[in-house]
């Protein structure tokens, strides 16, 4: 590092916007202040980024990293129907890291927060040295209405399962850029700009979550960050109830599904494993899912597309294609597995 630890403290703090008033205090002190909202509830949320387990240099710029790091908080907060608010970032740096590259991060944040139109502001955190990989950790903090919060675990039998967007786009991805590391040839990759970016710089769905859960009609809601087969059985398991997708309804766009031709892989084995999505998945009242996907298309220009129903706990969870019923397994992404 180019910068010792405080040179590089008042280089970040003076690098960052004016923050509102709600802020009373930023970076500089033992801790950051702010001043709540009454009748809002407090949503906190963390994420841990590690190089070479998480992201990869050679793969994405640090400002990417940077744009993706603060997304995967931002859609923990969406997935909850809140607004996030305000930031704290720790970061784990080795000796190699320059001042440059920590621009480029702090930059990345900035490009999302700015792309999504957020009120965010980055009001503290923590700086050490590491003799390894570098490590970013973000906590985000947001707030919504205490009866507006939307958990794994309310899951009615009768809802229709649903998902935001598309899905298998940012595994896609990653392959892709993987296949590249095999053939060099970059011209590969620009039939396939879309799926690369939804790997690289995902936009969380913080709009369409407040929509979702503003609704009243929403039970339960998770982001897509391990894989829609592990994400739903997170809100299966929690809310104690058996699922039934259905492969041929999984929203997966044509680029994505062109992609998966390049690479010689099944779609929808992408689509269920595809972690690091950002989609929203949620479990809705069935009356009422064809009018908040016409509300969502309007309002956010985003699809709401139902993918299976709630089931008895019973019945188990499964998945249904043309050649049968099949076990719901979790084939997304799991740390330590």
């Amino acid at each position: 590092m180019n910068l010792s630890e405080f040179e590089l403290i008042h280089r970040i703090r003076d690098q960052r916007r004016t923050a509102p008033d709600r802020v009373l205090l930023g970076i500089g002190d033992d801790t950051a202040a702010v001043r709540p909202t009454p009748g809002m509830g407090l949503l906190v949320t963390t994420d841990t980024f590690v190089e070479g387990t998480d992201f990869d240099t050679a793969f994405s710029t640090w400002q990417q990293i940077g744009w993706k790091s603060m997304a995967a908080n931002v859609s923990d907060i969406a997935a909850m129907g809140g607004h996030p608010l305000y930031a704290l970032t720790t970061l784990c740096l080795p000796d190699c890291r320059i001042a440059e590259e920590i621009d480029g991060l702090y930059e990345g944040m900035d490009r999302l927060i700015d792309h999504m139109d957020l009120s965010i502001s980055i009001i503290g955190g923590d700086l050490s040295g590491i003799t390894g990989p570098t490590v970013i950790s973000i906590t985000l903090i947001g707030e919504t209405e205490p009866e507006h919060i939307l958990k794994r675990s309310g899951a009615r039998v009768g809802d229709y399962v649903c998902v935001t967007g598309h899905l298998g786009a940012s595994e896609a991805g990653l392959r892709l850029l993987q296949y590249t590391r095999q053939q060099p040839d970059r011209s590969l990759l620009e039939p396939y700009a879309d799926t690369i970016a939804k790997h690289l710089s995902p936009v969380p769905r913080v709009q369409e979550g407040r929509l979702l859960a503003d609704s009243g009609f929403v039970h339960a809601m998770i982001d897509i960050s391990d894989g829609l087969s592990s994400d739903a059985l997170h809100i299966g398991h929690g809310s104690r109830v058996g699922l039934s997708i259905h492969a041929d309804a999984l929203p997966i766009a044509a680029e994505t599904k062109a992609a998966a031709q390049t690479l010689q892989v099944d779609p929808v084995k992408l689509a269920m494993q595809s972690g690091e999505e950002f989609e929203l998945l949620c479990t809705i009242d069935p009356n009422q899912v064809e009018s908040l996907a016409s509300r969502m298309a309007d309002q956010t220009g985003l699809c709401l597309t139902p993918i299976g129903e709630v089931v008895a706990e019973s019945e188990g969870f499964s998945w249904i294609d043309s050649n049968g019923i099949h076990l719901l397994r979790a084939e997304g992404y799991e740390h330590f597995r």
